[in-house]
């Protein structure tokens, strides 16, 4: 279905965008049984960024869709790494407070009072959803990868991130207060295994911390 929207979407056909998703199709599809090596390490509180960072995967996805990206940032000094993983379902609502509950048992077991987040399509709403309710205080820093959105816009904490070419979730539009980021040539999966998308997730979970920044539509290309 991916597939045909972006070949038969409006305009002409982005190849570049259609081999990024087939390419991620594929690598989703051969790391499921690496199920194995998506273990919870022991908490690391010399890590250079010690905030322990859960994971939480799309409808029909998997904690092995994040593989690539784990390696990416256990190299840049992030690597306490633990993940929320679900069957197939919509209900978000529920979904939050059981991902709180995740998080809740994460910190007592680190001694940290707060986690990021980094969630992917639907992973991407139910934390979301959960820092606009009582999960708000567990919740250091949250990036979104092709998560739905409200009209509202983005709280301060969160970092949005976009394929240009997805065709089930579109950017928002530019007005939209936050902090978003569009990937070029990208799809709806490709968000997961995209250097761009994995550099932008470093900045904002390393990023110096700050205090009473206005949140003002901020819009801009990943590269």
């Amino acid at each position: 279905m991916l597939f045909c929207s972006l070949v038969l979407g409006i305009g002409n056909i982005n190849w570049q965008a259609v081999g990024r998703e087939l390419a991620a199709v594929g690598t989703a599809a051969l790391t499921l049984p690496l199920h194995w090596l998506v273990t919870d390490p022991e908490f690391d509180a010399a890590a250079r960024h010690r905030t322990p960072v859960v994971f939480v995967h799309g409808l029909l996805g998997n904690p092995t869709n994040f593989l690539a990206m784990r390696t990416y940032l256990a190299a840049r000094g992030v690597r306490n790494f633990a993940s929320f993983s679900y069957g197939p379902r919509l209900d978000y609502q529920r979904l939050a407070g059981e991902l709180g509950d995740a998080i809740e048992g994460v910190s007592r077991a680190t001694g940290c009072r707060q986690v990021d987040v980094v969630g992917h399509s639907l992973g991407g709403l139910v934390a979301r959803y959960l820092t606009e309710s009582h999960g708000r205080r567990l919740m250091r820093r949250l990036v979104t990868l092709g998560a739905p959105y409200y009209a509202s816009g983005f709280r301060q904490q969160e970092l949005a991130i976009f394929g240009e070419q997805d065709p089930l979730v579109a950017p928002p539009p530019d007005d939209l207060p936050g902090r978003i980021r569009v990937v070029p040539d990208t799809g709806h999966l490709g968000l997961l295994y995209h250097p761009a998308v994995w550099r932008e997730v470093v900045r904002h979970l390393t990023r110096p911390h700050e205090v009473g920044r206005p949140i003002a539509p901020e819009v801009a290309e990943a590269a």
